[in-house]
């Protein structure tokens, strides 16, 4: 019921403020031509002042129900419309009819219930942003300030006619003519002075009362709160500055000052609602606020066409053409100006076939992927009309890269980006001031995506294939450097001592043939140490097991030295031969290494090794029964050397573990011509180098 009732009031107050600015319009039509500087402030000053406050008010009130700031917003808005005829029905009426029936009415309301205008001022920067007293000695503050508040309107609705015109003996015509000298409070004529000369000074004290209350609100506050502030502190300070400049002014530029920064403080509370998303009515209310602007700006300029020419021609006929004419020329200027209204309300979805488009033209000048997710941030947030969008893309060798367009804030829609099925990343954004609801939105939000995947993912590859190429080239001359070390510092020796011995021998061999063959001895046993030393080497380049016995059987053989230490190995094998020769050696030592860990880590009872090929892939899974792995654990260099051995062919490897559950690692190679674009189908692999390995023994 009571959300209804603040419906009711909107609804009456609106259709109030409408029906008022149509007659002030009216009475300033009637007046303004002939009196372009008439007796008081034309009405329109007061309506473009009260629909600055009514529009925001109304939206406000309509959400929030009876919220103060929403009320205060709305009824002094509705007073100041009301304002707008009363001034304008008595210009009218000083000029063309002073017996007017309206004209107390007209004069009471304007130049004395008037001067309550300026309280949403001070209640404004009292209750923003939620509508409460403040506590402590800020309340009393405010407190004072409302009391000072009130002291001009006391003195101009209760002071008698004769007194108003004491300082001002200009006005006594206009008093004499049209004040009905209701509610007037006879006191001696130098207390009336004493408080309508200092009324002003009252009022001033309490605006700067109520700015005092709003600054110390700040201290203290988080930083959305202060931001919210910032603007009704500045609208605040600059009505106050306004009033200085008061007592140098005509009457007609203090009426029009006046009620300019009075909209200026409503213009910041709707600044301090659609930019920082205050009471979740940002989008509804800039909406209004944009059309609303344009719609006045549109009708505005098609009325002074219409004069304009009217003041031209004098010929109905003539000037009927012209006006069909003008409108006509001026047609697609106003369609214009809709457009650019619609895009930055709407953003531009208007348009999808530029968007997608622009992004594709953006997307081919940038060639990293950091460019490429700006690209797509800018163009979703230029197409959303999105105050803040954030793209992140995933990384296997690297933490996640990301580009942000705007400030975040509370409210945020999460978006995946999948390429073939794979998640590659994800979109963070603020809705807009229209939301992406629309079955329409969403596929253009899709096909953004999608051509910005398929773009961000190229480029990752890009990056992933010269990663590799390094790597290979790195592993490559480690290799090579190994090799010459292990060539240089263990076989080099070797041969020259066996070479060495060989010739002591054969100078031994006449003149002491017993101490000849001792030193033959010595050199076959040299020579099985140059032996074992190869087959450590050729084993490290390529497990022989492998060429002997092919994968399951070598791996079998593996299982050999851990079985039976307490713990059961089991192989299962459904694996199509043959093999691609890197496939078969990273599989090896990912096996090798698997076991290892749960032999020396996992105090597993048994572990299963599976492998499993199919659709051009070979997975590689070594179970355990053990201890498992502390998620928060830092990994180790068997998991990162198993990692390493199969993303370098394009696969994958995961690690699915936790306390006292065991530990799952699975490996993913590919063994045919890949149907996805990845690493290992941009380029031909080559073996990779083996690295060392601990060998179980």
């Amino acid at each position: 019921m009571r959300h209804t009732s603040s419906r009711v009031t909107v609804i009456a107050l609106v259709v109030i403020s409408v029906v008022s600015s149509v007659v002030a319009l009216y009475f300033d039509a009637l007046v303004l031509p002939t009196h372009p500087e008439p007796l008081e402030t034309p009405g329109w000053s007061s309506v473009v002042t009260g629909l600055a406050m009514v529009i925001p008010g109304a939206l406000l009130m309509w959400r929030l129900d009876w919220h103060p700031i929403a009320f205060v917003l709305l009824f002094f808005g509705t007073l100041w419309v009301l304002d707008a005829p009363a001034s304008a029905s008595l210009n009218y009426a000083w000029y063309f009819d002073r017996d007017a029936p309206w004209g107390p009415a007209a004069f009471w309301y304007y130049s004395r219930l008037g001067s309550i205008l300026i309280l949403p001022v001070q209640l404004l920067l009292i209750l923003f942003p939620d509508g409460r007293f403040p506590r402590g000695w800020r309340r009393v503050v405010g407190i004072a300030s409302i009391v000072c508040g009130f002291g001009m309107p006391f003195s101009f609705i209760f002071a008698p006619g004769h007194i108003l015109a004491v300082d001002e003996p200009g006005r006594l015509a206009e008093l004499e003519a049209f004040d009905p000298g209701i509610l007037a409070i006879e006191l001696p004529t130098e207390v009336w002075l004493f408080i309508l000369r200092n009324s002003p000074n009252l009022m001033l004290l309490g605006l700067v009362l109520a700015l005092v209350v709003a600054i110390s609100r700040r201290f203290g506050a988080d930083a959305e709160l202060r931001a919210q502030l910032r603007w009704l502190v500045w609208s605040g300070a600059v009505f106050i500055g306004a009033t200085f400049l008061y007592p140098y002014l005509p009457q007609a530029a203090v009426d029009v000052l006046l009620g300019l920064t009075i909209a200026l403080v409503a213009g910041a509370v709707i600044i301090a609602v659609t930019r920082y998303r205050l009471y979740d009515i940002d989008r509804l209310l800039s909406w209004t606020v944009v059309y609303g602007v344009l719609i006045v700006a549109a009708i505005t300029v098609d009325v002074l066409l219409v004069l304009f020419v009217g003041g031209v021609l004098d010929d109905r006929v003539a000037m009927l053409i012209a006006v069909i004419a003008v409108t006509i020329a001026y047609a697609p200027l106003r369609e214009k100006l809709f457009a650019l209204a619609a895009r930055a309300v709407y953003g531009k979805r208007s348009d999808p076939y530029g968007l997608v488009s622009a992004l594709g033209d953006r997307l081919a000048r940038s060639t990293d992927t950091e460019g490429r997710i700006e690209d797509l941030a800018r163009t979703i947030a230029e197409a959303f009309a999105s105050p803040y969008v954030r793209v992140e893309i995933d990384r296997h060798d690297a933490e996640p890269i990301a580009a942000e367009v705007g400030t975040r804030g509370r409210e945020i829609t999460r978006v995946p980006i999948e390429y073939e099925g794979v998640q590659i990343g994800r979109i963070e954004m603020q809705p807009g001031r229209r939301p992406v609801v629309s079955p329409r939105d969403q596929r253009l939000l899709e096909d953004l995506v999608r051509l910005a995947a398929a773009a961000l993912r190229n480029a990752e590859l890009n990056r992933e294939l010269q990663g590799i190429r390094e790597s290979l080239v790195r592993a490559r001359e480690e290799s090579r450097s190994r090799l010459r070390r292990d060539l240089h510092d263990e076989l080099g020796p070797l041969l020259a001592g066996v070479k060495l011995r060989l010739e002591t021998s054969r100078n031994l061999m006449e003149r002491a043939p017993e101490r000849a063959g001792e030193v033959l001895d010595a050199a076959i046993a040299e020579q099985s140490e140059v032996i074992v030393a190869i087959r450590r080497i050729v084993h490290e380049l390529r497990p022989p097991a492998l060429d002997d016995l092919g994968l399951t059987r070598a791996i079998e053989q593996l299982t050999d030295r851990v079985d039976g230490a307490g713990c059961a190995v089991r192989v299962e094998a459904d694996v199509a031969h043959p093999l691609p020769a890197a496939a078969e050696v990273a599989a090896f030592r990912i096996a090798s290494e698997g076991l290892t860990n749960a032999r020396r880590h996992s105090g597993a009872r048994e572990v299963v090794v599976s492998l499993r090929s199919s659709d051009g892939t070979l997975r590689v899974e070594i179970a355990d029964d053990g201890r498992g792995i502390d998620r928060s654990a830092t990994p180790g260099l068997g998991l990162r050397s198993m990692r390493e051995r199969a993303e370098e062919l394009g696969g994958t490897f995961t690690v699915d573990s936790g306390p006292d559950r065991g530990t799952v690692l699975v490996a993913t190679l590919p063994i045919a011509p890949a149907t996805a674009p990845t690493p290992a189908a941009s380029a031909p692999t080559p073996e990779p180098e083996p690295k060392p390995q601990e060998q179980l023994a």
